[in-house]
């Protein structure tokens, strides 16, 4: 059978649908593509009140300024990092942590390093300042107690430990970091003389207050809620946390007194998918503005980036632990005397627990 002829009309026809679909077909696809193609950023935090609060400073804003999807998870502790590097499968783009937590992935490799081309430092406290991550918040432990359960207010941790005069349930976190300090300070020990710390008098200390401990906690969240229930009259806790839980009228009161404060940090894990991006994430997340709106308004920690304070009202500086009269009370966390004993005494700490 020959080919069918096509007229001159027939021609020109089809010859201007091809142009059209030539012009329009990839701009159809361009937009299919960007539609389904959004870039994701995951960020693990710390949950709670605290994980809320950046939301609204941090995560919302940038999320609508840059056109990316902010995915949150919660629970960054070293053993999930680590696993993630390792296997090469790593599921978290930013993460914040702790000093001590900071310390030990800095030294057995699993941070990248900050690119300091992307993230600037300029107006950034020193002390918060780190090759693998940068300073987001000044948090403190401190003892708290529910003055509606007290009859007399503990002033100290010599007083947390006295449960002859000072009753009531008590709690306190499930680790060896700062319970340890809190147990040297309780037996006498110079808050400013702590390191190194003598480890086999804090557990002989522990030992004393060990059965009046009604609860371990595990979570900021949880030793607010022991607190806010009645479940425990007295326990450490975080000063930001327990600032929210005031600000809804829950009678809670922080004592500055012998109190540790520490720094938690923005940090992307070692092959992190969208290691840049997690960059521009953390240089927008040390805006002074933001930090002084999350600061000021949502939480009451301490920001890094010293003109956030341009932002914050006078008197609430007053609440944060950053706070000259309150700075003075308190002893800085030494997360590098804890770096290279803290699997070791976690796993004695867990031993005594059950001892």
């Amino acid at each position: 059978m020959g080919k069918k002829r096509i007229t001159r009309r027939e021609f020109v026809k089809k010859g201007a649908l091809m142009t059209a679909a030539a012009a329009v077909g990839p701009h159809v696809f361009i937009r299919k593509a960007t539609a389904t193609s959004k870039k994701k950023l995951v960020i693990c935090s710390w949950g709670g009140s605290y994980q809320a609060s950046q939301r609204k400073a941090f995560f919302e804003p940038f999320s609508k300024t840059m056109g990316v999807e902010i995915v949150e998870a919660t629970g960054p502790d070293l053993a999930k990092i680590k696993a993630q590097v390792e296997s090469g499968n790593v599921e978290w783009d930013v993460i914040d942590i702790a000093t001590r937590t900071l310390a030990t992935a800095t030294a057995e490799n699993l941070l990248e390093p900050i690119d300091t081309n992307i993230v600037n430092l300029k107006n950034i406290t020193k002390q918060a300042i780190f090759k693998c991550g940068i300073g987001n918040i000044a948090f403190t432990t401190a003892l708290t107690y529910n003055k509606k359960l007290v009859k007399k207010a503990p002033k100290n941790w010599a007083d947390f430990w006295d449960v002859k005069n000072y009753p009531g349930a008590r709690s306190l976190k499930d680790l060896a970091p700062f319970n340890l300090e809190f147990a040297l300070i309780a037996d006498g020990v110079n808050k400013d003389r702590l390191y190194p710390l003598d480890v086999d008098r804090a557990f002989k200390k522990m030992n004393q207050i060990k059965d009046h401990i009604d609860s371990w906690w595990k979570s900021g969240a949880q030793s607010i809620q022991q607190l806010t229930s009645g479940a425990v009259a007295m326990s450490s806790a975080w000063n930001g946390r327990v600032n929210v839980a005031q600000a809804k009228g829950i009678p809670l009161v922080i004592v500055w007194e012998g109190a540790a404060y520490d720094w938690d940090v923005w940090a992307v894990p070692k092959g992190a998918k969208n290691k840049e991006l997690a960059m521009k994430f953390i240089q927008f997340a040390l805006d002074p503005k933001r930090q002084g709106y999350q600061c000021g308004k949502l939480i009451a920690y301490g920001p890094s980036n010293k003109l956030a304070y341009n932002y914050i009202d006078k008197d609430r500086q007053k609440e944060l632990p950053t706070y000259p009269e309150n700075l003075k009370k308190q002893f800085s966390f030494n997360s590098e005397w804890w770096r290279p004993r803290l699997n070791k005494l976690n796993e004695r700490w867990s031993t005594w627990k059950l001892s």
